[in-house]
């Protein structure tokens, strides 16, 4: 068991079947040694579906969450491309990225994550800039450029750090992509933690990513929570896992490792 930590830890929207609220109040009054404090809105948005919530859900979401003391980041569609050569999709995406502002931002969500995709070779001239023009007014309706993280999610991480830097976003660390792409996570949160408001962590197998904690390298993880709980800034590490089985092998992973003794800090990034 944590006896105490310097972070938030949550886990996504997809724990039981059926909808955001549901799964927030059964991940509010789940008995057991290990407290989730967040949730991860993992949200879509096509002409079939959407799961946006409406003004009604955004209230009964907010409702439970302070009743229970529990808190919020929203995943951005993923299928926003704010750089495509295309404008019409440009367009689209921009209007997909405020609806989701605009529905969940009285959630007041520790942030907004964003998926930047890897331009296709006919893309590649422009389309930082294309992304860039896309995302600053986008960003000027936040409170600050801070509440947007983006998300490593490809092999290199190249694409992003430009947007980044330049927008003064912040940074979704996905240890669990840099673990299954092979890459050197504590090289990568030397350079980004600072910018870091959410951790996401999962772990892989022969099925790919997006499995339970429990597949993680042997000591990883207590290793993660140990540099996390070091830090000045209270930050959320999101098990980003989905269904009861992993969610439940996940809890008794977290559940070995040792606490840090941290208090608490106001998160003042």
């Amino acid at each position: 068991m944590i006896p105490a930590r310097c972070f938030r830890l949550g886990t996504t929207s997809y724990i039981i079947e059926s909808g955001l609220a549901e799964n927030l109040l059964w991940l509010a009054r789940r008995p057991g040694a290990c407290r989730i404090d967040e949730m991860q809105l993992v949200l879509f948005d096509t002409p079939e579906i959407s799961n946006i919530p409406s003004p009604e859900e955004a209230a009964l979401l907010a409702n439970i969450a302070a009743d229970h003391d529990m808190a919020f980041t929203v995943h951005l569609p993923c299928n926003i491309t704010l750089g495509d050569a295309d404008p019409s999709v440009r367009r689209a995406s921009a209007a997909t990225f405020a609806r989701v502002v605009d529905a969940t931002s009285t959630l007041e969500p520790i942030c907004w994550t964003l998926h930047i995709p890897l331009p296709g070779e006919e893309e590649t001239r422009g389309y930082l800039d294309r992304t860039m023009e896309a995302l600053a007014p986008l960003i000027g309706e936040l409170r600050s450029p801070r509440e947007l993280a983006i998300e490593n999610i490809h092999p290199v991480f190249e694409v992003e750090p430009p947007i980044i830097e330049e927008l003064g976003t912040s940074v979704c660390i996905d240890a669990g992509h840099l673990l299954y792409f092979g890459l050197d996570v504590w090289s990568f949160l030397d350079r980004w933690l600072p910018r870091c408001r959410n951790i996401h962590i999962h772990g892989f197998n022969a099925k790919g990513d997006h499995e339970s904690l429990a597949c993680l390298p042997r000591g990883f993880l207590q290793k993660l929570f140990d540099r996390v709980s070091g830090e000045p800034c209270l930050r959320t590490v999101t098990m980003e896992v989905f269904g009861m089985s992993d969610f439940e092998s996940s809890i008794a992973a977290v559940a070995r490792c040792r606490g840090s003794a941290v208090e608490s800090k106001d998160n003042a990034l």
